[in-house]
């Protein structure tokens, strides 16, 4: 392996110059300082063995950045990715021309998690309960069967992402086999498992793809074990999208119990006894569905999270006691059935385990929670976990995006020591975008609020000819919005949850005077580029939920520390997010449009200078007249080049 010091102006020279590599592989590739910067730091703490916190603005090409250095090093490195998307712009785009730019293939292998692959130790349970006459639970469930069975019998992957639609959640369940369902090397199918040979391709890669999730339940599975993970063993990770870490940390570190895991731990149960001709615990099975169904029922809300306090647990205890008892009792009657039975026998443990933990987070560092048909709970703070995990191993971790927040990240992921970057974005914001913060309106908790939200979004849309995303900071915004702006506007209004959200973001590429109303995830992770995206409306302030447990709990441990969970978490964690939302607009230099942010709190209160001082540099304005003007220039502008 070349160290650092060695190839450092050379390499450089060779690929991000203006004759380098890329320049003569990639068409219309541009140098920049920033690519460069990047590019830099990630082979210096790859050469060394540091971690690296690293923001790198929009435009930048971090991809790249941190591919070519990668590959050149000699080390097998993971990137792991927080969305689909930007795994499939890896492989169909950036990974393609970083093979081009060093002339030569890349062995990459891309790794997810069991449930994603085909069981064809499941496929065949099917297919002799199909003989019995008990194959399918709905008749919608054997429709999307025919409908897979010539995929089924021609996959060289069983990868559900080959699919060319969606099966049915219960059916897929069924030929799926996530990590607490699987055998194994037990397992009498191994040698042709889908999921294996996805494993073994990524043991021979010195590039592997793989996602936030996975990664950490690697080092669930690690901690758990005797170092054996999901993941072959590496030398570096590079997480992409870094800003999302804590979250995807504390889902993995903590656990879940639904009523559709038990009622599919029934399943399998009575599935497996069929299969290994031992008689099914039918009186555990039916006091695993009473007091599932009376444990959750009772605890669970109709919609969101509420959170799960000690006077809210403590008259459920008997229950509980109940349901880790019979799972208990389960596992005891299953094991010595055989394999499957010893398996289910461990996974009946691990469900108790998992109520448990949620009774007992009261006082253990934890919160719990319930939402519909669920119950769960995750660690208030991931930092210890993550240090003793992951930063304090022999992996050289570099953690990337547009919204890192350095500072406040290295605090919430216990990320000690670390190098720190920050490049800007090449692009010109106060050429290419207008920031319109109007003072007219009333505060999002002022009576008639909605009603004027949307009248001022209405307006705006009349001047931008629609081309917009309409962002909103929670579910009940998105309904009123839409419901209010519905007949008034002559565009059309796509809206989230009516359909995939690839299906949404695709027609409104295509449309391009369309505008899509969404919340939650297109925050992030949206990139659409040129006329169709010319306005980006936000609501406001996208501050967290005051009553969503994790961050409420998080916010009473700052608290409880002698902090001010305000400037220390619940601020600095909007002012993230709205970065991301911000940098949905220019996504090239090309790209022009307004960020209309429709809070009058960025101009009347304190902490407003603070966003402001976040967002990338672009003009702001107060008017819809200043607006009208921009679009003007916009159209003119067009019209020059046709």
């Amino acid at each position: 392996m070349l160290t650092y010091h060695s190839f450092t102006l050379e390499w450089m020279h060779e690929h991000f110059s203006e004759t380098g590599s890329l320049a003569r592989t990639l068409p219309g590739f541009e140098p920049r300082d920033e690519q460069r910067a990047l590019a830099d730091a990630v082979a210096a703490a790859l050469a060394d063995g540091e971690h690296l916190l690293a923001e790198a603005g929009t435009g930048t090409g971090k991809s790249l950045a941190y591919l070519l250095p990668a590959l050149e090093s000699g080390q097998r490195v993971v990137v792991a990715t927080a969305t689909k998307a930007l795994q499939d712009q890896l492989l169909t785009k950036d990974i393609p021309a970083a093979a081009a730019a060093l002339g030569r293939d890349v062995r990459c292998a891309v790794l997810k998690g069991r449930q994603n692959y085909v069981c064809r130790r499941s496929l065949q349970g099917l297919q002799l309960l199909g003989a019995s006459g008990a194959l399918f639970a709905t008749a919608e469930d054997e429709r999307a069967f025919e409908h897979l069975r010539g995929w089924l019998e021609t996959t060289e992957s069983g990868d559900r992402a080959e699919l060319p639609f969606e099966p049915t959640a219960s059916l897929w369940n069924e030929l799926s086999v996530g990590p607490d369902r699987c055998h194994g090397r037990r397992c009498a199918f191994a040698a042709t498992c889908f999921a294996e040979r996805a494993r073994e391709r990524a043991g021979e890669a010195e590039l592997v793809i793989a996602n936030h999730a996975l990664y950490f339940a690697d080092l669930a599975l690690r901690d758990r074990t005797d170092g054996t993970g999901v993941l072959p063993d590496h030398d570096a990770v590079v997480f992409d999208e870094a800003h999302r870490l804590e979250e995807a940390a504390a889902a993995w570190f903590g656990g879940r119990v639904s009523l559709s895991s038990l009622r599919q731990l029934g399943r399998d149960v009575e599935r497996t006894a069929r299969e290994e001709a031992f008689a099914p615990p039918a009186r555990g099975l039916a006091e695993l569905e009473l007091l599932g169904v009376r444990l959750i029922s009772e605890l669970a809300p109709d919609g969101g999270r509420k959170r799960l306090r000690t006077h809210d647990l403590e008259p459920m205890l008997d229950v509980a006691d109940g349901l880790c008892q019979t799972l208990a009792v389960l596992a005891r009657e299953l094991t010595g059935s055989g394999e499957g039975a010893d398996a289910l026998a461990r996974r009946a443990l691990a469900i108790a385990t998992d109520v448990d933990a949620c009774f007992e987070s009261t006082e253990s560092g934890q919160v719990a929670w319930a939402e519909p048909g669920a119950l769960a709970w995750a660690p208030v703070d991931v930092s210890e976990r993550l240090r003793e995990s992951l930063w304090e191993s022999e992996t050289t971790a570099i953690l990337v995006s547009a919204t890192l927040e350095p500072t406040f990240l290295r605090e919430r992921l216990g990320l000690d020591g670390a190098r720190d970057l920050r490049v800007a974005s090449p692009f010109d914001y106060g050429e290419q975008a207008r920031l319109y913060v109007p003072a007219h309106l009333p505060e999002p908790r002022a009576p008639g609020y909605y009603a004027r939200l949307a009248d001022e979004v209405a307006g705006l849309l009349r001047l931008s000819g629609g081309r917009a995303l309409v962002l909103t900071s929670s579910y009940r915004a998105l309904d009123e919005l839409a419901e209010r702006l519905e007949g008034r506007v002559p565009y059309p209004m796509l809206c989230q949850g009516q359909e995939p959200r690839e299906r949404l973001l695709e027609r409104f590429r295509t449309e391009v005077d369309s505008v899509l109303l969404a919340t939650s995830t297109f925050w992030q992770g949206v990139d659409v580029r040129g006329e169709s995206l010319s306005l980006l409306v936000i609501d406001k302030l996208p501050f967290a939920a005051p009553g969503d447990p994790l961050v409420e709990a998080r916010c009473e441990r700052i608290a409880e520390l002698g902090g001010d969970w305000f400037s220390q978490y619940a601020l600095p964690a909007a002012v993230l997010q709205l970065r991301q939302g911000f940098g949905r607009l220019i996504r090239s230099r090309d790209d022009r449009g307004v960020v209309a942010i429709l809070d009058t709190r960025l101009r009347t209160r304190s902490y407003g200078r603070g966003f402001l001082a976040a967002l990338p540099p672009c003009r702001v304005v107060d008017s819809l007249e200043d607006v009208a003007d921009f679009f003007q220039d916009e159209v003119a502008g067009r019209a020059c080049y046709v």
